[in-house]
C-alpha cells in the first residue's frame, strides 16, 4: 500500500540563528516601509487631484461712469456686483449672504430699502440675475448677480448705493466638484476657509426683488 507524501516548503535557512532573526526582522521592515510608500503615495495622488480642481471664488464689484458717443455726452453711472472663480476648478455655488451695517439683507429690495431709501420706482434700471445657489462656475468665468445702470436721469438710490458701498459686507460658501467646501468672506484678509459643509445662515441673500 502505497502513502502519497507531502512535503512541505520552509523559508531556506542559513543555519545561522541570529542571521536568520535578523533577514526575517529585515523582510518585515521592508514590507511595512512598502505599504507606507503606497499608502503615501495614494494620499500624493489625491491632494494633487484637489488641488489641480481647487476653486478660488472672489466677489467683485465695481463702479464707472458709463459714456455715450463720447466722454462729452455722460450717461450715468453704473454700478456691478459678480462673483467671480479665480481658481483652477469649477465652483458649485451654495450660498450668498449680504449684510448692511451688520444686518443681513435676503434680497434687493431689502438691501436698497435700508442703504438707499430706494422705492419701486427708484430701482429703475435694475438688472438681476435671480437665484445665485447653485449656479456653477468654471475656472476664470464670473456670474453676475447684479447690474444698476443709471439712464439719462439722475438716480438719487443709486448715488446713496455708490455712497454707501463700504458699509455692504458680503460672505459666500462654495464647493469643488469633489465637494471639498470653503467659505469666503471679504471681511477676511487670508483665503477662503475649509468647511465640512456648506451649512447656510440663518437668511441668505437672493440678488432679484421678490416676486408678488
Amino acid at each position: 500500500m502505497e502513502h502519497e507524501s507531502h512535503h512541505h516548503h520552509h523559508p531556506h535557512k542559513t543555519g545561522v540563528r541570529w542571521l536568520d532573526l535578523g533577514l526575517g526582522i529585515a523582510a518585515g521592515v521592508v514590507s511595512l516601509v512598502s505599504l507606507w510608500l503606497g499608502l503615501h503615495s495614494a494620499h500624493s495622488m489625491e491632494k494633487l487631484v484637489a488641488s489641480n480642481s481647487y476653486p478660488y471664488v472672489e466677489l467683485m464689484r465695481s463702479t464707472s461712469t458709463e459714456y455715450k458717443d463720447g466722454e462729452a455726452n455722460k450717461v450715468g453711472r453704473r454700478v456691478r456686483y459678480m462673483l467671480e472663480n479665480n481658481g483652477v476648478g469649477p465652483a458649485r455655488i451654495e450660498w450668498v449672504q449680504f449684510n448692511f451695517k451688520g444686518q443681513p439683507v435676503a434680497n434687493l429690495t431689502e438691501l436698497l430699502d435700508k442703504c438707499c431709501s430706494a422705492g419701486p420706482g427708484e430701482a429703475r434700471g435694475v438688472d438681476a440675475r435671480g437665484g445665485i445657489a447653485g449656479s456653477l462656475i468654471r475656472p476664470g468665468a464670473m456670474v453676475q448677480m447684479f447690474d444698476w445702470s443709471e439712464t439719462s436721469t439722475p438716480n438719487p438710490a443709486l448715488l446713496a448705493l455708490h455712497r454707501q458701498m463700504n458699509d455692504i459686507e458680503w460672505s459666500a460658501c462654495y464647493c469643488s466638484v469633489f465637494d471639498d467646501c470653503y467659505v469666503t468672506s471679504s471681511r477676511d484678509d487670508d483665503k477662503p476657509r475649509a468647511v465640512e459643509q456648506c451649512t447656510p445662515p440663518a437668511k441668505t441673500f437672493r440678488p432679484d426683488f421678490p416676486r408678488n
